[in-house]
């Protein structure tokens, strides 16, 4: 164990790797690029299941250029290029764990993007701003889309590269937003009220019967958001909706049904720029195939100055998922991440650098008396450079 510990240690100091988001390098007044090179490294520990250790990395370059011809007008696009893919295949290949261990996209996320053919170009949009009356505003978006920029946000859990890496933290599962795809997003906004409405089409995943394999499916979601200014700092209350056509296989295979449910996302300041609160709570319709009807979690982060340096992060969360009585395997899946992030080095408006370590405990539960529940340690580096 102190070997493995020792390999995760020199990791991050050793591997340029896992970027945080640091300011967009200004070329001029209206083109800017971002660029953030990840390496992640993680090692499972079993704890019970019968399953093997193992340990993985990972490395990610991801580019973004946006463009802004005038003030109401904006181009961008974003590529992504990944080197292996962590622990992720290994859970997904040996039904180890149902949930990502790092939600980040890695190579084989990268290619096929939605089972079309198209690598590396994750989002391609135009967008432009409207001033309407009343001191109100409506955006409008359209292009190749990512729907968690839309929908689920959250201030404290919602940034795989600078926050928590288990995908139960970064957006609500239940959710089912689509990433990378066709859609057109409105926002409008007056005060500190607003309203979200986004549609996208994709298509779903393989599947044996052919009804259902890779078949175009659209899907709608309905947001409204309340941002509070209060002596504790800021906080941010999102209500949201969401709905597909029907394309996805019921527990008999027999029916083609929709993919629908609700959510919360909160974060709250609880002292100004020093601690927040963040909590989510989920719910989704069984009449499909689905892996979890209801999701809670919940957590703290914590920012901190030590040794002269500023921005040091201390994040806790926990997380539970409830499957569905319909599912004959899973019954439920705990969750508990804990990080710390240290700033490394930073150069302003060139350069920032973060080493995070990062634990995870998940557990899944299954029905069957004679299955043994699976559950382990997730142990993680991740070292950030952004410019």
């Amino acid at each position: 164990m102190k070997r493995k510990l020792l390999v995760l240690s020199l990791f991050g100091f050793s591997l340029v790797g896992h970027p945080i988001s640091g300011e967009a390098l200004e070329i001029n007044e209206k083109l800017s690029i971002e660029t953030n090179l990840t390496g992640v490294y993680q090692w499972l520990k079993e704890d019970q299941g019968g399953f093997r250790d193992e340990e993985k990395g990972s490395v990610a370059l991801d580019a973004t250029v946006s463009f802004k011809p005038t003030e109401v007008d904006e181009f961008s696009a974003r590529v992504s290029f990944a080197k292996g893919n962590g622990l992720n295949k290994v859970f997904e290949k040996k039904g180890i764990f149902k949930l990502r261990p790092n939600a980040d996209d890695l190579r084989d996320d990268l290619h096929n993007i939605n089972n079309r053919s198209r690598d590396h170009l994750l989002e391609l949009w135009y967008a432009r701003t409207f001033s309407l009356p009343g001191n109100s505003t409506l955006k409008s978006t359209l292009g190749i889309l990512d729907g968690t920029a839309f929908i689920d946000q959250n201030r404290f859990a919602n940034d795989e590269l600078t926050q928590f890496m288990n995908e139960a933290f970064v957006n609500n599962p239940l959710a089912n937003i689509v990433s990378y795809d066709y859609g057109v997003a409105l926002e409008f906004g007056k005060g500190p009220f607003g309203i979200t409405l986004l549609g996208m089409t994709s298509k779903t995943e393989e599947h044996d019967d052919p009804r259902f394999n890779k078949k175009n499916y659209n899907y709608y979601a309905t947001q409204l958001s309340y941002k509070l200014e209060s002596p504790l700092g800021e906080g941010n209350y999102l209500v949201y909706g969401f709905t597909t056509n029907k394309r996805f296989p019921d527990w008999n295979d027999a029916k083609k049904k929709a993919l629908k449910g609700f959510g919360v996302s909160i974060d709250q300041d609880l002292i100004k720029d020093k601690l927040g609160l963040f909590a989510r709570v989920g719910f989704q319709d069984d009449d499909a195939q689905i892996d979890y009807k209801s999701m809670y979690s919940a957590g703290l982060t914590y920012k901190f100055c030590l040794f002269g340096k500023k921005d040091f992060t201390l994040g806790a969360g926990y997380a539970f998922l409830k499957s569905p009585s319909k599912n004959d395997e899973l019954k439920q899946t705990k969750v508990f991440e804990t990080y710390l992030s240290i700033p490394i080095y930073e150069k302003e408006k060139l350069l920032t650098s973060h080493l995070t370590f990062d634990w995870q405990w998940m557990k899944d539960k299954f029905r069957e008396e004679d299955t043994k529940d699976h559950s382990g340690h997730i142990f993680g580096v991740r070292l950030n450079l952004g410019f």
